[in-house]
């Protein structure tokens, strides 16, 4: 939006612009309006890039739970096997063991 100055011989409250629906409205309020919007903008792309890289670091996390719960649910497995693998010698151990003291 194009600014026109006044005439130098104006008074600072008297500085008038005009916006685009053409009304006047004074110099000092057109410029705080104005910076304000950018304000505003740069604010929004902030919150924007700050918002993506929230989803980024929340992928991150994501997968890296995912593959630390992989190898917890692997090595639970693991476990599984090594006392099932106990527990039929155990039972084994005992049978033979029953059956010696019956002869």
């Amino acid at each position: 939006m194009p600014h026109f100055r006044p005439p130098s011989n104006d008074r600072p409250d008297e500085q008038s612009s005009l916006t685009p629906s053409g009304k006047k409205v004074p110099m000092a309020m057109s410029m705080m309006v104005d910076s304000m919007v950018r304000m505003i903008q740069r604010a929004k792309e902030d919150i924007e890039l700050v918002d993506q890289r929230a989803r980024e670091d929340l992928e991150r996390i994501d997968q890296k739970a995912r593959e630390d719960l992989e190898r917890i649910d692997q090595k639970a497995r693991e476990d599984l096997e090594r006392l099932d693998q106990k527990a039929r010698e155990d039972i084994e151990r005992f049978k033979s063991s029953t059956s010696l003291d019956e002869n």
